[in-house]
């Protein structure tokens, strides 16, 4: 593994997005933490949180060449509503593979079209998604590369859905 990895936490709430004066130590953003090594970046989950992760990126990098993987937990809202507002997301040369688990008959990609669907949201998945994204599904215990130095094996959680 690349000898300088870099992890942040973006987001530690739980449920619903906590601002204010008394969340100034702790944050206020729903779920989401990154790991970067010098070419690639690893998102788990995209709550809240990830909206400042994707200002951070494009202050550093501009919109462009950002190389990463999102990894889902589970699709309850605190986990995925940030999705749509992750500005790399928008620019055509990033590349996002989005990693998780379809439930209820649908895929992953139906899930999460679903949540940026009228009426729940005022804008497509595909007018705020420009990049390069692919979506793959994960099984429990299988492990997957998600990059040369990233390997990932899912597990259950003791978790409604």
């Amino acid at each position: 593994m690349d000898s300088h990895v870099l992890v942040t936490f973006w987001g530690v709430r739980g449920s619903i997005a906590s601002p204010g004066l008394h969340t100034v130590v702790f944050g206020g953003n729903t779920s989401c933490v990154s790991i970067e090594t010098q070419d690639h970046i690893v998102i788990l989950d995209a709550g809240s949180g990830i909206r400042e992760l994707g200002q951070y990126l494009m202050k550093r990098n501009g919109l462009k060449g950002i190389n990463g993987s999102i990894l889902l937990s589970h699709m309850h809202w605190d986990h995925i509503q940030g999705l749509p507002f992750f500005v790399p997301a928008r620019a055509q040369e990033n590349q996002f593979t989005i990693y998780g688990e379809g439930k209820y008959r649908l895929g992953l990609s139906q899930i999460l079209v679903g949540q940026m669907q009228a009426p729940y949201f005022p804008v497509s998945m595909d007018a705020v998604f420009r990049a390069q994204v692919k979506f793959r599904e994960v099984c429990a215990r299988q492990r997957i590369e998600i990059h040369p130095e990233f390997f990932v094996t899912p597990f259950r959680l003791t978790h409604p859905n």
